[in-house]
């Protein structure tokens, strides 16, 4: 209990400080807190043991893609004065440390959120067969959710203030790019929670 005390202290205070200390990466104030959520809503749902636990299911599969959207956000790493071409590096201190500020909480954000994922389910009590189908769904609906959040700029929000456009976008608009984008990222999901699964077992053999 402590630990996850500590955690959501940690990412308040880079939630805070990321939008109101920093310029070049103020934006990620609010994407690590549209991650923080599912992260939230999940853990509540897994503690919590009263039937009314239930309403933080479909808010956790709302804010859910937000997780793995974090990993599109390392495109901003281009920006940074740290790399020259011909695959030289600059010792630039303010570069490096916006790297770690960029690069740390989507790492960590990634990771613990899908990997919760897992514990979710049990909670849930599905079998091993229906886990596998779950995540194969999931990665699927987030790579759509990733993409139009990614290129129609729609925010999670917005499904409740806008469901009916943002469902236009979700089941319209296909495109080969579009596919191949969905594609590519949910098998990146996948081999992400493949390798979540793979580090657990492991665990538990030692």
């Amino acid at each position: 209990m402590k630990k996850n005390y500590m955690f959501h202290l940690a990412v308040w205070v880079y939630i805070l400080f990321m939008h109101f200390g920093q310029q070049t990466f103020s934006f990620m104030g609010l994407n690590v807190f549209l991650a923080w959520l599912p992260i939230l809503f999940a853990q509540l749902f897994i503690q919590i043991k009263d039937s009314w636990r239930w309403i933080f299911v479909p808010l956790w599969l709302l804010f859910f893609p937000n997780i793995p959207y974090l990993m599109t956000d390392l495109f901003h790493l281009a920006a940074l004065r740290i790399y020259q071409p011909g695959g030289h590096f600059l010792m630039d201190s303010q570069g490096w440390w916006s790297y770690l500020l960029l690069a740390l909480p989507i790492v960590l954000m990634v990771f613990i959120g899908m990997a919760q994922v897992f514990k979710l389910f049990s909670t849930i009590q599905l079998s091993k067969k229906q886990k596998v189908s779950s995540v194969t769904v999931l990665a699927l609906l987030s790579s759509i959710a990733i993409y139009i959040g990614r290129f129609d700029r729609v925010h999670s929000i917005e499904l409740v203030a806008h469901p009916v456009t943002v469902l236009k976008l979700l089941i319209g608009n296909w495109s080969v790019e579009k596919i191949q984008f969905v594609l590519m990222f949910s098998i990146l999901q996948l081999g992400i929670w493949g390798l979540i699964s793979y580090l657990q077992q492991e665990t538990k053999e030692e």
